[in-house]
């Protein structure tokens, strides 16, 4: 579940606590695999749309964690079932959502080759190295490292890993005041975040793009690029956050 505690920096949005202890999506899934109810599992994703990817990544990344423990006799039948969960859920996901990205993803990993497991590893301390660089304020090694990040995911059909890597390199060029490279990375990291339903993160792309756009004197993509923000965080119930992006709308106009 690596990519799921680096992706928590910069999803802004957390669950809303309840009154009432209710078991998690996660629990949830686990559930609805083994009494194999379709239809109550792609209910499950409609209603949480931003926990579908966590709760199928934590087969995924278990499932490598499992081989990592012994990759010269790994527990095959332990990994074949983290792994059938895994893209039975995906596969209901894409269903549910409309976005293939689930079902590619989830086949994608399961299909890693030890190469491929191993440049999935390297890729996620390529992210890592990246973002410290950056708050290092060491802005070419944070660009270089989210380079090598998004030349290691995005062969290997690793959407998350390849959209992290995206919005690191369009921080990090951002950063150093390269606005006009940074718009390309940072509108792809958007756009995958957005089919991989992770609302947070794609608005914490669309935020530095924003700046960016602002920078080059794009102001009418600057100004669709807050709607499309603002959209996400009054969705989230987030209105100092929605005050906060109006603002910046705002202050486009003038």
């Amino acid at each position: 579940m690596l990519w799921l505690f680096l992706c928590l920096a910069f999803a802004p949005f957390a669950p809303r606590s309840s009154a009432q202890p209710q078991a998690s999506t996660r629990e949830r899934f686990v559930l609805f695999h083994a009494a194999k109810d379709e239809a109550g599992c792609e209910k499950l994703w409609r209603e949480n749309p931003g926990e579908v990817l966590y709760a199928i990544d934590e087969d995924l990344e278990g499932s490598l964690a499992t081989w990592e423990k012994s990759p010269e006799k790994p527990d095959a039948s332990a990994i074949a079932a983290q792994q059938e969960r895994a893209i039975w859920g995906a596969r209901l996901a894409t269903r549910a959502s409309g976005h293939p990205i689930f079902f590619d993803y989830a086949s994608s990993f399961a299909g890693l080759t030890e190469p491929g497991k191993r440049d999935f590893r390297a890729g996620q301390r390529a992210h890592g190295a990246s973002r410290g660089a950056l708050k290092a304020k060491d802005f070419a090694t944070a660009e270089a490292e989210a380079r090598k990040c998004i030349a290691l995911a995005a062969p290997l059909g690793d959407w998350w890993g390849h959209a992290m890597g995206l919005a690191a390199l369009g921080d990090a060029l951002a950063a150093a005041g390269k606005h006009a490279d940074a718009v390309a990375p940072l509108g792809e990291a958007a756009l995958i975040y957005r089919d991989l339903q992770l609302a947070g993160a794609e608005l914490a792309a669309l935020r530095t793009l924003a700046k960016s756009l602002t920078a080059l004197d794009a102001k009418l993509r600057a100004k669709a690029v807050l709607e499309r923000a603002i959209a996400i965080a009054k969705a989230a119930g987030e209105a100092k956050l929605e005050a906060e992006l109006s603002a910046e709308l705002a202050a486009l106009a003038k």
